[in-house]
């Protein structure tokens, strides 16, 4: 017999929960590189390229692993897969801080943290919110990011607070206790695969009299394949993966050669992410009037515009409006790319079709960090590097501005 409606919907507490977890889930991976970048390289002597080039190769293998994973979710759900990647990161965190030589860095960052970002990062989440919401989807998904965005404000100065007075080494393991102190039990006791499963339907609805709760609504992703909004979608996801992880890997890095101080240069990468809370909100509350594709390609083209600030950091008032636009912008893309991809294509085999997507993503993703690694070792500097990252931003604004819309919104599906 199905149980009857609770008082709140579980998908809110799914929601807060998920939003906890993606704060500790990005900041012990994405968001940890760069802060050990430069640390690593003056303790161990090894390049710029070879370091960022680990960070490369891990974003590919989490995107490839992705396909699978992705289906998984669909068919079995989130709970267990979610918590051995929450298990994996916090183990793998502690070996690293024990390595000495470059195949360790590669085997444990590429191989076994690549597998866990393919585990908990917003791929995964995503595709549970997306199943427990179609009315008030924007609503949870710009609920999820905002507690979400508080991952790079506190991880990244709080790893270098701790790489500061602990050295790399021993910051590693204090970070790989939040894994399982917090994402681990949360991951295991809260997810949930579907609303259908605790006799509901999405945004807490009951059933009504008669209705199939195996009934999920969507495109399969042989149908979505055949869409040309797939795989222009595609394009700009890979595109502005490209240049978001370059500035993941390497603006640290940049603002030191700047001048600025370590922890401040931690601290700057963290404002953005304060700074990208308003856009969570906004972008997502005027989405329905707008709609979520025209703002999506708007913001891809403020990244673009944002690393032409950076470039002019030299002023400090620069540094602020780069800040300001790029974190923003950034903020709003997550959940906007999320609204779009269901709109076009439900949520029937969300999982499968954004693990198609996320593998060109993580192919580009990982090229980025490399080549803006190998430009700086030839060049001595970030300036080409950084110029082709706004010229791929903008590429991918350019490819979701050419997206067709959707015939009919799938969101209700």
């Amino acid at each position: 017999m199905p149980r009857p409606p609770r008082t709140t919907f579980h998908g809110w507490y799914l929601v807060v929960g998920l939003g906890v977890t993606t704060i500790v889930s990005y900041g012990i991976s994405q968001y940890l590189f760069g802060v050990l970048v430069v640390p690593i390289q003056h303790d161990l002597g090894w390049s710029r390229a070879t370091i960022s080039g680990a960070y490369s190769l891990g974003l590919v293998f989490s995107g490839l692993l992705g396909l699978v994973i992705g289906r998984l979710v669909d068919r079995y759900g989130a709970r267990v897969l979610m918590s051995a990647g929450s298990l994996l990161g916090a183990l793998t965190l502690l070996l690293l801080s024990r390595m000495t030589e470059v195949w360790q860095l590669y085997v444990l960052w590429s191989g076994c943290l690549g597998l866990a970002m393919a585990l908990t990062l917003y791929p995964v989440t995503f595709t549970v919110v997306a199943n427990w919401f179609q009315r008030r989807r924007g609503a949870a998904l710009a609920t999820l990011t905002v507690i979400g965005g508080l991952s790079s404000p506190i991880y990244i100065p709080f790893a270098g607070y701790l790489v500061a007075r602990l050295g790399w080494r021993g910051a590693l393991p204090v970070l790989a206790a939040t894994a399982l102190l917090i994402a681990l039990p949360i991951h295991a006791l809260l997810v949930r695969r579907r609303p259908e499963d605790l006799g509901l339907l999405p945004d807490g609805e009951p059933p009504p009299e008669g209705h199939d709760l195996d009934q999920v609504g969507g495109q399969r992703l042989r149908a979505a394949l055949h869409q040309p909004a797939f795989w222009t979608l595609m394009v700009a996801t890979a595109l502005s993966s490209a240049g978001y992880s370059v500035l993941l890997a390497h603006l640290i890095a940049y603002l030191i050669g700047r001048g600025y101080d370590p922890v401040f240069a931690a601290g700057v990468f963290g404002l953005t992410g304060l700074a990208s809370l308003p856009g969570r909100f906004i972008f997502n509350l005027i989405s329905d009037r707008f709609g979520p594709q025209l703002l999506l390609g708007l913001c891809l083209g403020l990244q673009s515009l944002s690393i032409f600030l950076l470039l002019a950091a030299g002023p400090f008032a620069f540094l602020v409006a780069f800040i300001a636009v790029y974190g923003t912008a950034f903020g709003a893309i997550s959940p906007l790319r999320a609204s779009v991809l269901a709109d076009h294509f439900g949520r029937l085999a969300y999982g499968a079709i954004t693990s198609v997507q996320g593998v060109p993503a993580g192919i580009f993703a990982g090229l980025g960090p490399f080549l803006a690694g190998l430009l700086y070792d030839l060049l001595g500097g970030y300036g080409l590097a950084f110029l082709l990252t706004a010229a791929v931003f903008l590429a991918a604004s350019v490819a979701v501005f050419a997206t067709p819309r959707p015939a009919a919104r799938m969101a209700a599906a």
